[in-house]
């Protein structure tokens, strides 16, 4: 299920670097208008290059050349036919694979390093943040886990009678509407509980609900405040709609959520950068101390974002540029894509990552910033 996506990237980032040769594939599965898929010749152009590498530096042709057959072997014959995307991490000397196929096109790209390119996944779980989905009527409920532009229903909920028409007047109308009063507070009461479970079990933060207006009272007295503060929109859809009709009638909605609080945090940013003692760093130089302490909340990182860096191998402190050696142990750095290591160090402390599309103010300040959990008033001194 595509919701395990972020449990994923944090086991590859729990993994320490390896020497020998760890691939990262990322593939655009669609086909051109003859039926063949012109990434796979693009794969194996790329798989080359590397190979030609590896073997002018002396690296662990071995290992290369077992993740190469496997990876053209699962792509050939084991990928599901229907899949648009694929994102794929080996090193047989490490004993990693892992074969991710998407319903969402990517672009091909192939990288060799010690440790896995994580950007492209961290910025699909950006883009497309897990969410709920509950179709609800007085009667029943669906409810659906939406990533990565796919739904799958994980719960639901039938209240225990069946409500039926009663056209009598008086008090016997009366006491049929308070009894049909109780049964609707009843379900969506229920309904609310499996929602939360689903919330808690798969660390959602996105609510959409659906459903006609003569039970919106009852579903929102329903909620806990915990679950309203989750919520995107709240909708009208028939509670059978198919799954192309409900991603067509949210994929707006959690378009629109996504921009809102990619805008929300940069502003934020901005603030907070700016104040006395504020949360927040903006530039390469300062936002690498901050994940070497462990302070960031959110990265923000533009798209388009470049750098080289080092790493030290001991205290895994991160430098921009191109130094020899760690400032606080004398260790030679090893040298980083700095845009990866951001990415896989933020993951490492349970930070989110906001790829920004577009950001005067991050261009301002080389394309990167940070949300801190806490200050430390030694670090602009020490930066």
């Amino acid at each position: 299920m595509a919701t395990d996506l972020l449990t994923i990237l944090q086991e590859l980032t729990s993994q320490p670097a390896t020497e020998h040769p760890y691939l990262s594939v990322y593939l655009d599965l669609t086909t051109d208008g003859s039926g063949k898929r012109p990434s796979l010749r693009i794969l194996e152009q790329e798989l080359d290059q590397i190979a030609a590498r590896l073997t002018e530096q002396g690296g662990d042709m071995d290992s290369f050349d077992v993740d190469r057959q496997r990876i053209m072997d699962y792509v050939n014959d084991k990928a599901p036919k229907d899949a648009n995307g694929l994102a794929i991490f080996a090193c047989f000397a490490e004993d990693i694979w892992l074969a991710l196929p998407l319903q969402l096109a990517l672009e091909t790209q192939v990288f060799e390093d010690r440790t896995p390119h994580l950007f492209t996944l961290a910025r699909l779980h950006d883009d497309y943040e897990t969410c709920a989905v509950v179709l609800t009527n007085s009667q029943e409920s669906r409810i659906f886990v939406v990533a990565l532009n796919n739904a799958v229903k994980v719960g639901g909920t039938e209240a225990t009678e069946e409500i039926r028409r009663f056209d009598a007047g008086g008090s016997a109308h009366m006491i049929f509407q308070h009894r049909t009063e109780n049964l609707i507070k009843a379900h969506t009461k229920e309904m609310a509980e499996e929602l939360g479970k689903v919330v808690q079990q798969n660390g959602i933060k996105r609510i959409i609900i659906s459903s006609n207006d003569s039970i919106k009272g009852a579903v929102m007295s329903s909620l806990p405040d915990q679950l309203k503060g989750l919520l995107v929109d709240y909708i009208n859809l028939p509670t059978h709609s198919s799954m192309q009709e409900i991603m067509q009638a949210i994929e707006p909605l959690l378009q629109e959520a996504e921009r809102k609080q990619e805008a929300d945090d940069l502003a934020r940013l901005e603030n907070q950068v700016g104040a006395v003692g504020g949360l927040g760093v903006a530039g390469i130089v300062d936002t690498a101390l901050a994940l070497s302490k462990g302070q960031v909340q959110t990265l923000l990182i533009h798209q388009s974002f470049d750098g080289d860096g080092g790493e030290c191998p001991n205290c895994g402190t991160l430098r921009a540029g191109k130094r020899a050696n760690c400032p606080y142990d004398g260790a030679e750095l090893q040298p980083v894509d700095l845009r990866e290591a951001f990415t896989a160090r933020a993951l490492q402390q349970s930070a989110d990552v906001q790829v920004v599309v577009e950001s005067p103010y991050l261009d301002q300040h080389e394309g990167v910033g940070a949300l801190l959990r806490y200050s430390d008033a030694t670090q602009a001194h020490e930066a």
